[in-house]
């Protein structure tokens, strides 16, 4: 399918422009020359439409704009407590004039009580949403079915609430992952190729973290309507296997849907998952926990560009594809693109998020004082 054929095709879904579209894509001119490679990066922290956004901001639009269509007024989201997320879905409710509300997760062993608001949580107190917070043991990401089955419980009593006063609510899984929403990135990988071309390169790899898995399905869908030859290479921030919440064959039949929703006859979920490729290695300890080889990435890239990846989910997605570099998994003189799903707010989380990143290191002379 010819890319103006599949633009006009995802424009007839029903979708809330919010962000600012398309985003920026650019050489790494400095990582490229350490690196042996042309590495450029697509920007889709930069979404808006304030100053700190994602990649969830076009899931957003797609769920909202149907939403509205079925004459939703209020949105329910789910998460841990510093989501990206929830964050992102909460500034895209407000705009699209709905209301949002946010039920989140806090893993108190690694990251305390809650006794300030900080990264996104501050954001979200900004915009006055409502919120509400419940606790859950060890990570947000891992299946544990009793506490899956609590924040449902609250969420559903909260609608249920909502709805006896005369308000349609919907409720979105975490991430996102609502079916209205799989097809976000499909403008995402026709942005980057377009702009791919117009830098006059042609792709052999696109990188980026996965978590919740909305980014991939959309972005591999196109690629295979479009049939072109880039490869994806997926870093993930939780783990992918078959019995867990989130794997592989979750993000093939995700495609199957979108083609579907196209009114395409999908390929098979073996040609599909021939195209994904996950690698588990860079999660560290846990979810939202940090790791050496990510604080490590964030702090390379902030000095060669000036560009900041978050601790939870870009930083290991970028340490992931430093090390696929370093390692041979990716040829010199290779064409790269990372997409940079936002996770910027998160620097500024406690320090059972950032790890060392957080502490103040003074070079030695320095001279405090007055002369």
């Amino acid at each position: 399918m010819e890319i103006t054929e599949l633009r006009h095709r995802f424009s007839q879904l029903p979708r809330r422009r919010i962000g600012l579209y398309p985003t920026p894509f650019h050489k790494l001119e400095n990582m490229s020359r350490l690196c042996g490679i042309n590495l450029f990066m697509k920007r889709e922290d930069m979404a808006g439409p304030g100053c700190i956004s994602g990649s969830k901001m076009r899931v957003a639009e797609l769920v909202i704009g149907q939403a509205l269509k079925d004459g939703i007024d209020t949105i329910i989201t789910q998460g841990a407590y510093l989501t990206n997320s929830g964050m992102q879905f909460a500034t895209a409710a407000r705009v699209a004039g709905l209301t949002p509300i946010l039920f989140l997760t806090r893993d108190e062993s690694n990251h305390g009580t809650l006794d300030e608001y900080r990264g996104n949580l501050l954001l979200n107190k900004l915009m006055d949403v409502e919120t509400h917070y419940l606790a859950a043991p060890g990570s947000a990401y891992v299946n544990r079915p009793a506490d899956k089955q609590q924040v449902l419980d609250a969420m559903t009593a909260r609608k249920a609430e909502l709805e006896a006063q005369g308000r349609k609510v919907l409720i979105v899984p975490t991430g996102g992952a609502y079916p209205s929403g799989f097809a976000a990135h499909v403008p995402t990988f026709l942005e980057i190729i377009e702009q791919a071309q117009a830098a006059g390169v042609e792709l052999d790899y696109i990188y980026h973290t996965t978590g919740t898995g909305t980014a991939l399905p959309g972005m591999l869908a196109a690629k295979l309507m479009t049939d072109h030859r880039v490869k994806f290479r997926s870093v993930s921030i939780s783990h992918y296997q078959p019995d867990f919440w989130i794997n592989e064959t979750i993000i093939a039949e995700r495609v199957q849907h979108i083609f579907r929703t196209f009114d395409i006859e999908p390929p098979s979920l073996p040609a599909i998952l021939d195209e994904i490729e996950v690698d588990n290695r860079f999660i560290g300890e846990n979810y939202a926990v940090p790791s050496a080889d990510s604080n490590a990435a964030i702090q390379e890239l902030a000095k060669a560009e000036g560009i900041f990846l978050g601790p939870v989910y870009t930083g290991k997605g970028f340490a992931g594809l430093l090390d696929h570099i370093r390692s041979g998994k990716v040829a010199l003189g290779s064409n790269v693109a990372f997409l940079h799903t936002g996770d910027t707010a998160n620097l500024f989380e406690v320090p059972g998020v950032v790890g060392t990143a957080s502490s103040v290191q003074e070079h030695p002379e320095t001279v405090t004082g007055s002369a």
